[in-house]
């Protein structure tokens, strides 16, 4: 990985952000001891600014900000950091089930990358192979999805949660009805079973949903591709998600936080 691959600014086209009511609502921490290669991940993630983003040098700096109360969605860290106990995998042991943990490895160590999977990682980056801003960038997006819904999903996992979960994500449904149908389970069986799950509604869970995927799908195509900028979807859409959002502001960002 290198910094020769600059992400545009968002919106790059000029126009007006349709989603700046989700503005910082998602936390993005990235633990980074190369002043430039965390220059370059400040200045790809900065494309989204749905996105707080956080840094650390170290892992110390990490655990503060991971200790501060405040949710993080997605942690991007390099492996390789060893300021506790030596152990370059300290983070991942301690918050893989925290958050989405996106691991960047220098290593040509295979059992090291297959270590940090084993530890929680959602994902490894090599960063000697090419590098592809646009599927980096949506990787990390996908995952923060993914902390957003359940950041304990596991796909071996074969409990209600986690399997309503993955038909979640599988199947972008339109409505908790035809969630509650792909998953083949009543309406209210699966409201009961995600506020028994989360302690939240399924309805407000599913909104953040469509509207996060939204919002990602829209900064993606601004910043890398910038053809698909005037077919990205009717103007209504990101009105209605904003008008949604403002009118149930402090309980969407209570389930954010």
């Amino acid at each position: 990985m290198n910094g020769s691959s600059k992400a545009k600014k968002n919106a790059g086209s000029g126009t007006a952000n349709p989603f700046a009511f989700l503005d910082g609502t998602l936390s993005l921490l990235l633990v980074e001891d190369d002043p430039e290669q965390l220059a370059f991940l400040r200045s790809l993630t900065g494309g989204f600014p749905c996105y707080s983003v956080a840094t650390a040098s170290d892992n110390s700096g990490a655990i503060d900000r991971l200790r501060s109360g405040k949710r993080v969605h997605t942690c991007i860290t390099d492996l390789g950091i060893t300021d506790i106990g030596g152990d370059e995998f300290y983070l991942l042991r301690q918050y893989a089930r925290h958050c989405s943990m996106i691991v960047l490895t220098g290593s040509t160590s295979p059992q090291k990358g297959a270590t940090c999977i084993q530890l929680g990682a959602r994902t490894v980056f090599d960063k000697g192979a090419p590098f592809h801003p646009a599927d980096f960038m949506r990787t990390v997006n996908e995952l923060t999805l993914i902390s957003i819904v359940n950041h304990r999903y596991s796909e071996s996992s074969g409990d209600t949660f986690n399997l309503a979960t993955k038909i979640l994500l599988k199947t972008n449904p339109r409505s908790v009805t035809e969630w509650a149908d792909n998953l083949r389970i009543t309406d209210r069986q699966l409201r009961n079973l995600w506020h028994t799950g989360s302690g939240f509604g399924a309805k407000h869970l599913l909104f953040l949903y469509q509207c996060c995927k939204s919002a990602f799908r829209y900064f993606e195509s601004q910043l890398f591709l910038p053809e698909t900028r005037s077919r990205f979807s009717p103007p209504s859409t990101p009105r209605h998600m904003a008008a949604y959002f403002e009118n149930h502001r402090e309980l969407l960002t209570f389930l954010l936080s």
